[in-house]
């Protein structure tokens, strides 16, 4: 007894933890510091709700995983599969009357949340964060909700392309692959990029329920929606469970649950006005991470327009309830390393909101943080756009991995090594490659040295006899693409488009008659001044399509393509 009376403490100090949290860096100010209307673009379109259909919600519950924990109701998605065909109309049912009548079932407002170790102190409640379980039956409602919302979204271009997260063909490839290009673009027209990345305080968990309300509105989702996420949004409750204990139920007094389906579209349309703000700098956001790019030649006056949208943004995260951390926000000047930087000129500041009210009187605030490196979206940014920093973090990685796969090789089959490999090793080098893998050859062959080492361990001793004079050989023979050649492979693969579209990074050589340099039917490459241009798309991609053989279409369909240009780059070896 004594043992579960400890571990519902636990439960109830883990909490009062995550509550206190909250509440403590939670802002709520009713004088705005900025007119919302001069920001904000309502779209001149509205969504209309559609009712589901039981075969759309028997089909959703055949696609949901079959592996998540059950939530408070102890209803497993693996039981409602075995039943689909039975429950699914009632469940359609349920999901038309919520919308109906602008009401979400109480019993499903209520969340078990597991504590995961962040970092630090393992016996201190504050190294923890909360992870969210909902029920089964509340995520399928979720899903309904979500698919139609997303859909009307990205249908109508609701939501700013400078938002990347949590949307159909989007993600953290097409945000880095756009963010790269701009800058190589930046600095081989000899400019200095000033860069500031933005860290926020429990941006999910602090939004305000009005405040969100209103943001959903302006996208065009009015009623029954809107109604409907205002009683979702309301008198949630959550309690913590750690082993087979639980803490005592307690109240959600803002934010959108982490962990459910309508959380992420929520937080992308509460910042879809937060562009609006920004009119010197450039933004790059996947959800709550934000980056803004703003270049110049006269750093002086680049900083001066930096530090302008900073205090706008600044003053927007105060009016919408965004708590900005201001000790984890950097500060990066990236340039050449022929144009020598000492230091800025001038100190780049995220004022406090008291700053505003007071009118910068007897401002204490401390400068942002200025780092030679940054690390964003998992990738490492250095202060010459070299890589050099993010291929070495790669291969510390990949050292890592490698150990355990010595020891491995003696105890699994290599057909559970291959499997490995792909999973552990392949997801490391591929992030991103499009991205660093014009860099140095030098560096590359770093990371490509580590893949040998793997790649001995796959293959029998009388292959690595057979290829010992050239180990660059194993690559063809497991059927893998090294890192020199991969990046070639995902630049194409990630720049594809359809046929039906335009690629504004493409275009055709139109011309009677054919010459050494301009061969019709190929792409125009244009020339470039120097290496920081010879990196950006408009320059690698036409080229490497030029390179390719004619049988390889770009705007064939992209699973043939793969296979083809696959096939073609392992021939290259």
């Amino acid at each position: 007894m004594s043992n579960q009376g400890d571990a519902e403490n636990i439960c109830n100090g883990f909490a009062a933890t995550f509550d206190e949290e909250i509440q403590r860096i939670q802002h709520v100010c009713n004088v705005k510091l900025l007119k919302r209307n001069d920001y904000v673009k309502e779209p001149d379109r509205c969504m209309r709700w559609q009712p589901v259909s039981d075969k759309y919600v028997d089909k959703i519950i055949k696609s949901m995983n079959s592996h998540k924990s059950p939530g408070s109701d102890l209803v497993r998605m693996a039981d409602i599969q075995l039943v689909s065909d039975k429950i699914a109309p009632v469940i359609a049912r349920l999901v038309n009357l919520t919308v109906k009548q602008h009401k979400f079932p109480g019993l499903l407002k209520e969340a078990i949340i597991r504590p995961i170790h962040k970092k630090g102190d393992r016996k201190k409640y504050i190294n923890y964060r909360p992870i969210a379980i909902l029920s089964c039956i509340d995520k399928i409602i979720e899903k309904c909700i979500v698919d139609q919302l997303s859909n009307y979204l990205q249908t109508n271009k609701i939501l700013d392309n400078a938002q990347h997260g949590f949307q159909r063909g989007k993600g953290t490839n097409t945000l880095l692959s756009k963010f790269t290009n701009d800058i190589n673009s930046y600095l081989g027209r000899g400019m200095f990029v000033v860069a500031v990345f933005f860290d926020n305080k429990k941006a999910f968990d602090t939004l305000e329920k009005d405040t969100l309300l209103h943001a959903i509105e302006e996208c065009g989702v009015g009623e029954p929606l809107n109604e409907w996420f205002r009683d979702y949004l309301t008198a949630r409750s959550y309690r913590v469970k750690v082993g087979e204990a639980y803490s005592t139920a307690r109240g959600v007094r803002c934010g959108v649950p982490q962990g459910s389906g309508c959380g992420p579209v929520c937080y992308l349309m509460h910042v879809n006005s937060l562009t609006g703000v920004l009119h010197h700098c450039t933004p790059y956001m996947f959800a709550d991470d934000l980056c803004v790019l703003c270049a110049g030649r006269d750093l002086a006056e680049t900083c001066a327009l930096v530090q302008q949208d900073l205090d706008a943004v600044v003053k927007w995260n105060h009016d919408n309830g965004i708590i900005l951390n201001s000790e984890k926000t950097k500060l990066i000047v990236i340039h050449s390393p022929y144009m020598p930087l000492k230091d800025i000129p001038n100190l780049l500041y995220t004022h406090s909101y008291n700053c505003f009210h007071n009118n910068n009187v007897k401002c204490s605030c401390k400068p942002i943080e200025k780092v030679k490196c940054v690390t964003y979206l998992g990738v490492k940014i250095d202060e010459y756009f070299s890589w050099s920093e993010h291929i070495n973090f790669i291969c510390d990685k990949l050292r890592a991995i490698l150990y355990k796969f010595y020891y491995l090789s003696y105890k699994v089959p290599t057909s559970t090594l291959r499997l490995l490999y792909t999973s552990l090793v392949e997801s490391i080098v591929d992030y991103a490659l499009d991205c660093y893998g014009l860099t140095f050859k030098t560096y590359i062959e770093k990371i490509e040295k580590m893949q040998i080492k793997f790649l001995k361990l796959l293959v029998n001793n009388k292959v690595k006899n057979k290829y010992k004079n050239d180990y660059k050989k194993i690559f063809k023979f497991c059927n893998i693409l090294p890192v020199s050649i991969k990046h070639k492979y995902l630049l194409v693969i990630n720049n594809h488009y359809s046929s039906g579209d335009h690629n504004p990074l493409l275009t055709k050589v139109i011309n009677t008659h054919n010459t050494r340099a301009m061969t019709s039917g190929k792409y125009v490459v244009p020339r470039v001044n120097n290496y920081y241009e010879d990196r950006t798309l408009k320059k690698r991609l036409p080229y490497l399509l030029n390179s390719l053989p004619q049988d390889i279409n770009h705007n064939d369909k992209k699973t043939l393509l793969k296979i083809r240009l696959k096939k073609h780059l392992l021939n290259l070896l």
